[in-house]
């Protein structure tokens, strides 16, 4: 298929990798440099654009860089980010919630190839139910963004981006074993023709988990252990048409429950794109995504069951060579089922959104905005304009203002049941609705040597409320935040061999209502890594340190919880032309009793092997 973007001004060759992505949901496997400003983003406009050349405030990570950090799941990936907070609590379906510039979990939208995806607390998917291998990239979007993607993408959106389907033989396993009895083994492969392609993943982690109940006897812990399997299956039907089906299944039960605490969730996303000419594309994606929380508990059982079903269709059109226009429709089906509580709901959103991408080089301005109707809140428009100057080669500013919102759940609407407590729904709720800004620049020193500074601003209103009177919890839209920082970034390479990065965040927040600071943001974060490659012993060293500054533990801000280092230390020896061996030393100078960190407990080790035929 040819590419409609390639003859754009001012836009990479990169983008021809992408084979014409039409901007709804998921992306080709493609070969693309690893080179920071060379990597694809196609989130931030759902239009492709190189790094580099992105005028919203966009990260990449690529499955290179996961390869060679070791990383056992998302979690572990996604740290290195300064602006973005992994909450690593122990405990059923909870392991996995992320945040962006201070704000809660449940305002950065988390999808898997630009499909929404269900499973987590307050409406924050748990991202653990992803596997590495299936991973080609993951793309974070910074600050408001409901101008493209609706409810939820208010501090962001991290759109995983999944290996596609393979039209020639191959096979790949892997097998890693660590402290706390963990266990992470994978085995992927894939094979087509000219016109067909397939590729299927298949993924078991299990853990022992760590005590959740310390000097009791015997204790409880979190252990676990869960089977992951994706697919990806592509349809060439023509020069131009392309269909493509993307399968997902997991099952993951919590062993130390009595009785046991089971999650399934199964899904498929379908995209369909058909290129009209040169200039233009069409793109439908349908989607449907179920999540089974089965909760067993006295006196009541509860089988609980979210889902997704998603309809969406877009086009886009280059216009006189300088205005990329992107034009769409939504449809968002939200269910709710439980049979012990009673409680069969919905909640339906209709949306449509345009965008427009004026590329009047050496500037680019992109305008915005999305309509979302509900059928209980009404209707929310949200715009965003962004502005991108590239004054040289070297140095590139960027600035950008949004409005974004997060709807009301099913769950505070409706009310639901939790042996013991009982939550009363409030269908008045309104959505929560914020404001963000963002400004930055970008500058290369030189060959190799890049620096990057920021900085952002978010003020959320209608912030939803949870009032606790035992055995009762109620919902009302009475709060007010604000959260704004800085953040820096810096990449440089000394040689060919050795390669360093350090990130850095300042974070500055508010309850606009008590003026006390929100709690569990660390006023610093940064992280830093170094990886050193010995070409004559086939070996790859990396070293990596995380420092989290002081934060409040209570809302009245009377308990500041200490500051703390960790360190991390890897290795990879490749053994012939198809395999590797890896080890891996987290936190390797044991530090522990983190209050608000669970697994912040202690030196933990991780080795194992990886094949690729």
């Amino acid at each position: 298929m040819k590419s409609l973007f390639v003859s754009r001004k001012g836009v990479s060759l990169a983008m021809a990798a992408l084979l014409g992505w039409g901007g709804v949901g998921e992306v080709l496997a493609a070969d693309v440099e690893t080179a920071t400003l060379d990597k694809i983003v196609v989130s931030a406009t759902k239009t492709p654009h190189t790094l580099g050349d992105v005028p919203v405030a966009a990260e990449v990570i690529t499955r290179e860089e996961l390869q060679e950090r070791n990383v056992k799941t998302l979690q572990e990936a996604l740290e290195r980010i300064p602006s973005l907070k992994v909450h690593s609590t122990a405990g059923y379906n909870n392991r996995g919630l992320v945040s962006l510039q201070g704000l809660d979990p449940r305002h950065t939208l988390v999808l898997i190839d630009g499909q929404r995806v269900q499973g987590g607390h307050e409406n924050a998917m748990d991202i653990q139910q992803v596997s590495i291998d299936m991973i080609e990239r993951i793309e974070v979007v910074k600050g408001p963004a409901s101008a493209l993607y609706g409810s939820e993408a208010v501090g962001g959106v991290i759109n995983i981006i999944t290996r596609g389907a393979s039209k020639t033989p191959e096979f790949s396993g892997s097998l890693g074993m660590g402290s706390r009895g963990t266990m992470v083994g994978t085995v992927s492969a894939g094979a087509g023709s000219e016109h067909i392609g397939g590729h299927v993943s298949y993924t078991y982690r299990e853990s022992e988990g760590l005590d959740l109940t310390e000097g009791d006897d015997p204790p409880t812990y979190d252990d676990y252990y869960e089977h992951i399997l994706q697919g990806a299956l592509s349809f060439d039907l023509s020069d131009n048409t392309e269909l493509s089906i993307r399968p997902y299944y997991s099952y993951q039960v919590a062993t130390d429950t009595a009785p046991e605490l089971s999650q399934e969730r199964y899904g498929v996303n379908t995209l369909f794109k058909w290129e009209p000419d040169d200039l233009s594309n069409v793109t439908l994606r349908g989607s449907y995504f179920s999540y089974h929380n089965l909760t067993q508990e006295d006196p009541t059982d509860t089988d609980t069951i979210l889902s997704n079903t998603e309809f969406e269709a877009s086009y886009s059109r280059l216009l006189l060579n300088t205005h990329l226009v992107t034009a769409g429709y939504q449809y968002w089906l939200d269910d709710r089922d439980s049979e012990s509580q009673d409680l069969f709901v919905d909640q339906e959103t209709h949306s449509v959104y345009m965008q427009d991408e004026i590329d009047l080089s050496p500037v680019v301005l992109v305008l915005g905005g999305r309509l979302d109707m509900h059928e209980n809140w009404g209707e929310e428009f949200n715009p965003r304009a962004a502005l991108m100057y590239k004054a040289t080669d070297k140095l590139t500013f960027r600035t950008s203002v949004g409005t974004a919102f997060k709807a009301p759940s099913l769950l505070k609407i409706y009310g639901f049941r939790h042996v013991p407590m009982i939550a009363v729904g409030n269908p008045d709720l309104k959505p929560e609705t914020s404001v963000g800004y963002q400004a930055g620049v970008d500058y290369q020193f030189c060959e190799g040597v890049r620096i990057g500074v920021s900085g952002f601003r978010n003020d959320i209103e209608d912030l939803i409320k949870t009032e606790v009177n035992f055995p009762y919890m109620t919902f009302s839209n009475v709060e007010e935040a604000m959260t704004q920082g800085v953040e820096l970034n810096l990449e440089g390479c000394l040689n060919d061999d050795i390669s360093a990065t350090l990130g850095y965040s300042y974070l500055d927040t508010e309850n606009k209502l008590t003026g006390k600071e929100l709690t569990q943001r660390p006023d610093h974060r940064l992280t830093a890594g170094i990886d050193v490659k010995l070409p004559s012993a086939d070996t790859s060293l990396r070293f990596e340190t995380f420092y989290t500054g002081e934060r409040w533990n209570d809302d009245d801000n009377t308990e500041r919880l200490d500051d703390y280092w960790i360190f991390n230390a890897s290795a990879t020896k490749e053994i012939g032309e198809h395999a590797e061996v890896f080890v891996k030393v987290d936190n390797v100078f044991d530090k522990k009793d983190v209050e608000d960190e669970d697994y912040v407990i202690g030196r933990e080790f991780f080795a194992g092997v990886r094949m690729n035929l």
